[in-house]
């Protein structure tokens, strides 16, 4: 399920298992993501995979139909893409006037990898649509109206075209790829989160923003990782609670990141290196540590902390780490510092108590983002300029000694 594991040691071995984090969530009536991708057009060949858990009964007779993705134009036929759910809760393949049905009903509960293949060399052999099921295929056939999808709405994910169709349940690890995989193609991947592009992959958007069933009302947009930089805005989701937001996905093998955290008298250091790192308030939701974005961290208080590893595109948390004592100079180095005024003005000074051969000083605004950084030589005092918008920020001061703090401030008009 994408889910965090907790380990039960300071420091452990390589994960040969490491998993990530999210799914989406849609609630069924108003959710759906608006990319910018326009894969396949015509008749070319394509493949679409997704991973997805649902009770929803999406049969005519019940709550509907429920699609995964879509993508074309809606008239004439032939002109549209949608993979979705419909007959027995069976997962099928529209194109406008026509479509092909699968058998094996997916609506159970659990995680199911699902895949339609649009082979057009395959219509002489009645092969040119292949529906699979958990790597299993389900059905295989033509349709009687011609595959030409249209370019008028670029690829959607959780309803159809027309604003029909809302899926009920998560989707994660959505796959657009401009060939047609084969069987043993799809069954080697499909348990695996890429962590670089891979070749014939036009779209890929693995729901791996937010924390599952946080509050992520500031997220406005998901990321495509097929190595394109598209993006997915996220429509109709509450994004706070168990539905309509990111939640724990399906889990998928990682094999390059290691996610031990050693604790060595209150600083803790992620044992992966060259990764991008973002440390978290495991007692606070595991909320964001604002500056906190180095390998190793010293929290200036007691608590249980983790860290984001995010390495060639793949992200995983490490086990929270109790600190129960804290790093003399972390503690020491806090107290010593002061800064004034605040709130700030124009400017803020930084009385250091010490001279330091080298200090950087970091302004970081609220959602984690550097906003400047100031390089300092043989001085005890900083005085740093404020030209930024009001609101909440975090000072991030660190030493050619190792010794770092952060502080906050508020900036007024």
């Amino acid at each position: 399920m994408k889910k965090k594991i907790l380990l039960f040691a300071l420091t452990a071995g390589l994960f040969s298992n490491v998993e990530a984090q999210n799914a989406l969530n849609f609630d069924g009536v108003n959710d759906y993501v608006q990319t910018n991708v326009l894969p396949m057009s015509g008749n070319a060949a394509r493949t679409v995979e997704a991973w997805i858990k649902t009770t929803k009964d999406s049969q005519p007779g019940g709550m509907g139909q429920s699609v995964i993705t879509d993508w074309g134009s809606f008239s004439p036929n032939g002109y549209r893409f949608t993979f979705n759910l419909l007959w027995s809760n069976a997962i099928r393949l529209e194109v406008g006037g026509n479509g092909l049905s699968g058998t094996i009903a997916v609506n159970d509960g659990n995680w199911h990898h699902v895949a339609v293949v649009w082979n057009p060399a395959g219509a002489s052999t009645s092969t040119s649509v292949s529906l699979y099921v958990d790597g299993v295929l389900d059905t295989a056939g033509n349709l009687t109206v011609s595959t030409n999808t249209g370019t008028s709405t670029n690829l959607r994910i959780g309803q159809r075209i027309d604003g029909t169709g809302h899926f009920q349940g998560a989707i994660d690890e959505v796959r657009v790829w401009n060939f047609a995989k084969t069987q043993a193609q799809i069954t080697t991947d499909m348990n695996t989160e890429f962590c670089s592009p891979q070749t014939g992959l036009v779209a890929y958007f693995k729901f791996n923003e937010g924390i599952a069933e946080g509050a992520n009302t500031g997220l406005t947009t998901v990321s495509d990782y097929s190595g394109s930089n598209y993006t997915g805005t996220l429509n109709g989701f509450a994004l706070s609670g168990t539905t309509s937001n990111f939640v724990d996905g399906e889990s998928l093998t990682l094999t390059t990141i290691d996610n031990t955290v050693s604790n060595n008298a209150g600083i803790l250091t992620a044992t992966q290196v060259g990764a991008s790192y973002q440390w978290v308030d495991c007692d606070n939701g595991n909320a964001e540590i604002a500056g906190a974005n180095a390998q190793t961290y010293t929290p200036s208080a007691v608590g249980n902390y983790a860290v984001n590893i995010n390495l060639n595109g793949c992200m995983t948390v490490s086990n929270c780490i109790q600190v129960t004592t804290l790093s003399s100079n972390s503690f020491d180095f806090d107290n010593k510092i002061s800064l004034y005024p605040n709130p700030v003005g124009s400017a803020f000074n930084l009385n250091l108590g010490e001279v330091y051969e080298e200090v950087d000083v970091k302004v970081i605004n609220s959602l984690g983002q550097v906003i400047t950084t100031n390089f300092y030589s043989n001085t005890n005092q900083v005085s740093q300029a404020v030209d930024f918008a009001a609101g909440v920020y975090f000072v991030e001061i660190t030493t050619n000694t190792g010794e770092k703090t952060v502080k906050r401030i508020l900036k007024l008009q």
